[in-house]
């Protein structure tokens, strides 16, 4: 569980990483909120997907598991 929830958490931090400067640049150009107030809102957006990053990850798991056995499922029954 602990190898989990670090993976969940270094994947997170990595989205982080990326979505960061996307919100970052989006908050300068669409709003035109200052420097201060967009990098505190990247800032937030880095923290709740390294937070977050290992329940993301176990419903991206779940998600795969669940469409697998669905797909399983129509083509056993299409036979």
């Amino acid at each position: 569980m602990h190898e989990f929830l670090m993976i969940g958490t270094v994947l997170g931090a990595l989205i982080g990483l990326l979505h960061a400067p996307l919100v970052y640049r989006s908050r300068r150009r669409d709003e035109g909120a200052g420097i201060i107030r967009s990098g505190y809102f990247a800032a937030w957006a880095f923290c709740l997907w390294t937070l977050f990053g290992a329940y993301v990850l176990a419903f991206w798991l779940v998600g795969l598991a669940g469409m697998v056995v669905l797909r399983l499922f129509r083509a056993g029954s299409d036979a």
